[in-house]
């Protein structure tokens, strides 16, 4: 006479390792396109934060140009270069900025911005700021993340060899992932002597 009730049968060792198996590989294959995709959305935020600073860093310079004095893009009133915290402090202190905007706009992957302070120097922002006057061309590079370096891909943050972001005096900037972009002069530059960061 056969039992009413039926056997329950568990999964096998190897029937689990299977799944198991087949889980990893999935992972392994899906891993790479969500971490590329991370990646892509963080350049874009920074490359929005490289957009509103140029726009801030306009703004003060046809102020100074309409009213005269003050400070146009990098140049201060006695007609030299400013450093990277002399320049914050001129976007602060003329209220085209805060402290806190320019300390979200200034981090990235890999760069700590001091929130103790409001002292940026060229070391702790994501961004090399180009000396750039009123004179520079509107395709005169403004703003390049700091891994990109004299037409080469660095290690450094915030993104290494992933990619890069650059901003114009003219207002637009893109991001670019391609090693070869570093070289391309529709990207940057081929003048390199005339990109001097400001420190």
């Amino acid at each position: 006479m056969k039992s009413p009730f039926r056997s329950l049968r568990g999964f096998t060792l190897i029937e689990l390792l299977v799944v198991i198996s087949i889980i990893a590989i999935l992972a392994s294959l899906a891993i790479p396109a969500i971490s590329s995709a991370l990646v892509r959305g963080q350049m874009t935020q920074t490359l929005n934060n490289a957009r509103q600073l140029t726009i801030a860093t306009q703004t003060m310079s046809m102020d100074t140009t309409t009213a005269g004095g003050g400070t146009a893009w990098t140049m201060g009133s006695d007609g030299q270069m400013l450093n990277v915290d002399t320049f914050t402090q001129e976007l602060m202190t003329n209220k085209y900025l805060t402290v806190s905007d320019l300390r979200k706009i200034f981090a990235a992957p890999g760069v700590i911005v001091p929130t103790t302070s409001s002292n940026f120097t060229a070391e702790n922002i994501a961004f090399s700021i180009m000396e750039t006057q009123e004179s520079s061309p509107s395709d005169h590079p403004f703003l390049i993340t700091k891994n990109w370096e004299n037409g080469k891909l660095t290690t450094n943050a915030p993104y290494g060899d992933k990619g890069f972001i650059v901003f114009r005096k003219g207002g637009d900037g893109g991001t670019f992932s391609r090693a070869s972009d570093a070289t391309n002069p529709s990207a940057v530059t081929t003048n390199y002597a005339d990109l001097k960061p400001l420190q």
